[in-house]
């Protein structure tokens, strides 16, 4: 199963939400290969809330103690002020910026009715404006050195839906949604996917009696009884740890991990249905074609808006020359 080892020797890598759980198992990770880390972690609990930066700390101190290099940021992710921080933190302490992995996170769940501006704008700080803020100004360093691997987080939430997480699942959609426009626009050696991860041992995924989502959390923790000991954080760290290296050839691109299942996650289009040439579809037309609107049968995979545009210009291309032959 094993290739040439991956090696990240003379990287910099900035990792969110290092402190603890998956953030924790990425800097390690790259540390292991060689990377420099800067280990940044605002601290605090679920909410995001009583920030304590100890825990960033703890985990550097453990990385230099293993003869890593690592060094602690406590600065948010939620400001520009905070981003550009954490950028300026790695050119500080080791001249440049390779790797950025966007994991900081937090959760205020709750019923859709129930949710508080409050509760709709942390989260959206935090994981959609955390993953702008912390990557614009490492962005513009990569473009200039003509290398770089950026990582985005997602989730299910995000593209098949959980409950209690209306502002989460916003937010994590988003996130692709800014991963695939950023492809759109950088230089082939910038390569930008992003991970849907799940794992054991994280704050977010933490039960507890006080959770207005403790009876969801207990269905998914019973789904997985059976694979429990595939659900630790080190899973997700090897996919990541390939998407930071040079071995990785691919960009644009959302990965799921769940218990040590790997597999590709896209967005789709139907073959759908057209009206015919010069006539414009009515809501009854719709109606009546609904099931072929609605057929995945054939499908197909567009790369970009202006993709997609082709992909429809050849349906229609195909469609009108068949009905012109009638």
């Amino acid at each position: 199963m094993s290739g040439e080892r991956i090696d990240l020797d003379g990287r910099v890598a900035i990792v969110t939400g290092a402190g603890g759980g998956l953030g924790r198992a990425y800097a390690r990770a790259l540390a292991e290969r060689g990377a420099a880390v800067v280990v940044n972690d605002l601290g605090g609990d679920t909410r995001g809330e009583n920030p304590a930066a100890e825990l960033g700390e703890d985990v550097a101190a453990d990385i230099r103690a293993r003869g890593g290099r690592a060094v602690a940021n406590a600065d948010t992710v939620a400001t520009q002020a905070g981003g550009a921080a954490i950028t300026q933190a790695a050119l500080d302490h080791f001249g440049r910026i390779d790797i950025v992995i966007n994991n900081a996170g937090n959760q205020r769940n709750a019923l859709f009715e129930d949710l508080t501006e409050e509760d709709i704008e942390a989260v959206l700080a935090v994981h959609l404006k955390g993953s702008f803020y912390v990557t614009q100004p490492a962005y513009r360093l990569m473009k200039r050195q003509g290398f770089g691997r950026i990582i985005f987080t997602s989730s299910q939430s995000g593209v098949f839906g959980n409950p209690y997480r209306a502002n989460y699942g916003a937010a994590k959609a988003g996130v692709i949604g800014l991963m695939r426009v950023l492809v759109q626009e950088a230089p082939p050696a910038i390569r930008i996917n992003c991970v849907m991860p799940n794992a054991s041992g994280s704050r977010m995924g933490a039960p507890g009696e006080e959770r207005v989502d403790k009876d969801f959390i207990a269905a998914i923790l019973a789904r997985g009884n059976a694979y429990a000991d595939r659900s630790a954080p080190d899973h997700v760290a090897a996919l990541v740890t390939w998407l930071a290296s040079d071995a990785c050839d691919v960009t644009g691109q959302t990965y799921s991990v769940l218990r040590g299942h790997y597999a590709r996650v896209f967005s789709g289009r139907g073959e759908g249905w057209a009206s015919a040439c010069g006539d414009c579809a009515s809501a009854d037309d719709i109606a009546a074609h609904a099931a072929a609107i609605a057929d995945t049968a054939t499908w197909d995979e567009p790369q970009s808006g202006l993709d997609e545009g082709d992909i429809v210009r050849a349906a229609l291309d195909r469609l009108y020359g068949e009905m012109e032959k009638i």
